[in-house]
């Protein structure tokens, strides 16, 4: 495990250590991002109404 952390780990067994991940456009990085920020903003908003009211 202690090889992860110093670059022991290649994530294959025994290939060149290149790994497939998959990649993400512009557009899906945005939505996901909005995603997030919505979320937050909606969290905010909750807490904000439950302050005001107690």
């Amino acid at each position: 495990m202690w090889n992860w952390f110093f670059g022991g780990y290649t994530g294959t067994t025994g290939g060149t250590g290149a790994s497939q991940v998959p990649e993400m456009d512009a557009a899906s990085g945005t939505l996901a991002i909005t995603v997030v920020l919505a979320a937050l903003v909606l969290a905010w908003e909750i807490r904000r109404r439950r302050r005001a009211r107690g």
